[in-house]
């Protein structure tokens, strides 16, 4: 799968995805009632990126390793957690799908980073998200759901368009998806502008593809990675609609 130069968009990602915000709030609430129900202390963040995820859950009292592949991202995820002094988080350059940190009391991997993935690397990543839990501990994965995207609720991500200042340099960054039904994926196009007011117009362009998958594929992938016990939610941990959710929130147990 062709995936985003996260080297280069690292540092524009907490405005673009996650609109300013250092945490994804509303998820890692839920994580952490989830957590607390399961006598969790220990967690390992897959694809962690800027720490979206890992910084939240430490500042709650876990102890978190975080890895992504991306060496950028983890750099600035390191950044913002010395925002807030004593938090338990090591961080790791890392690919998901070999990554083999340790075992946990539980895993996660938010924000759709299975879709980076082709199929057969998303049923590896899961066997070796399997192997890095305890017996009993749990894991926590989400992507978008191709069901609700073919009936409809594509329509509200198929273009973004969002304009920023960052260090006196004024950001656009404009977005294109398409939904290709036939190969289940979406495909991304993206074109950002950097002017400072000193220097020339600065374009950066991207394309990449993400899977998406209906709860039965993802079942079937989480079963065949060796998980029972599996329970799908809406997002941010809603009530679960085949119809409506536009993601897959999967919470499994080993």
């Amino acid at each position: 799968m062709k995936q985003p130069d996260y080297e280069q968009y690292a540092r524009f990602y907490d405005f673009f995805e996650l609109a300013g915000h250092e945490e994804s709030e509303e998820i890692n609430l839920f994580l952490n009632e989830l957590f607390k129900l399961n006598g969790v202390e220990t967690v390992l963040d897959f694809a962690a990126g800027t720490g979206a995820q890992s910084i939240g859950l430490a500042r709650l009292g876990y102890k978190v390793t975080a890895t992504d592949k991306s060496r950028a991202m983890i750099e600035l995820a390191k950044e913002k957690a010395t925002r807030h002094p004593g938090l338990k988080i090591d961080f790791q350059v890392g690919d998901m799908v070999t990554a083999n940190p340790g075992v946990f009391d539980a895993a996660i991997c938010i924000f759709n980073a299975i879709g980076h993935l082709s199929s057969d690397e998303c049923v590896r990543f899961f066997k070796n998200a399997f192997k890095n839990i305890k017996v009993k501990g749990l894991f926590v994965v989400d992507i978008f759901n191709l069901t609700a995207m073919l009936a409809g609720s594509f329509e509200e991500y198929n273009y973004l368009s969002r304009e920023l200042v960052i260090d006196g340099e004024v950001i656009n960054h404009v977005r294109n998806c398409e939904l290709d039904e036939q190969r289940r994926l979406i495909k991304i196009s993206s074109m950002t502008r950097l002017q400072d007011g000193s220097h020339d117009l600065k374009t950066i362009t991207d394309d990449w593809e993400m899977k998406i998958y209906d709860c039965d594929e993802m079942r079937c992938m989480l079963e065949t990675a060796g998980f029972s016990e599996i329970v799908f939610f809406g997002p941010t941990g809603s009530e679960f609609d085949p119809q409506k959710s536009d993601s897959i929130l999967a919470v499994c147990q080993k």
